[in-house]
């Protein structure tokens, strides 16, 4: 039987996002052309932005994998806290981890900028809800810091989760500026910086 017209379309745009998909992979980004992925995704060049407008349209799509996939890692279980030796340090690494995502590459940093709303108009949708998820987790692992009475160090109590997630993203920003800007260049040092940031503003005095 004979696929819908529309059934072929998800079909072949799904295959152009797999073959840039693997192209990151293999080659990195800043490599990826529109030839590259029709070659590979065995479609003609223009089914390629027929599908995704244009390459900067494909690309957002790898970078959003990439911030999904940093949820996968993020949330904490209530039962797990008592785990957790270093909680600063356990938001240290996640902190590290978008940072690396979003200066992997100019055109990462770029496309991230562009589709929150910073260097365009519009913010895109699937992006505010991957990073509106990924504030939540951050601020679900406060709270449970915040009402534990054994994790060690306390977290401060005079401020809401919500608001405790707004100074790490300026911290984070901040971070992926320097590194950007070359104002630092080596990430053990940024790391460090962050972790006297994070214990000053999270800390109880």
């Amino acid at each position: 039987m004979t696929r819908k017209p529309q059934q072929r379309s998800i079909a072949t745009r799904a295959r152009v996002l797999s073959a840039a998909r693997d192209l990151s992979h293999t080659h990195g980004l800043e490599l990826i052309t529109a030839d590259a992925v029709a070659r590979e995704a065995g479609v003609a060049k223009g089914t390629v932005f027929a599908h995704f407008g244009d390459m900067d349209g494909l690309l957002s799509y790898i970078l959003l994998d990439r911030l999904n996939a940093l949820r996968s890692t993020a949330s904490v279980e209530p039962a797990e806290i008592g785990q957790i030796a270093d909680p600063v340090g356990l938001l240290i690494q996640r902190m590290m981890a978008l940072i690396a995502v979003i200066t992997d590459s100019p055109t990462i940093l770029r496309l991230f900028m562009d589709n929150i709303g910073v260097t365009k108009p519009n913010c895109a949708e699937a992006f505010v809800e991957t990073l509106d998820a990924l504030d939540a987790e951050l601020a679900a692992f406060l709270e449970i810091w915040q009402q534990s009475d054994t994790l060690e160090p306390p977290l401060r109590r005079d401020r809401s989760p919500a608001e405790l997630v707004d100074g790490l993203i300026a911290f984070m920003i901040h971070g992926a500026i320097l590194l950007k800007s070359h104002q630092l260049t080596d990430r053990t040092v940024l790391e460090a910086r962050l972790r006297r940031h994070v214990e000053a503003f999270l800390l109880t005095s």
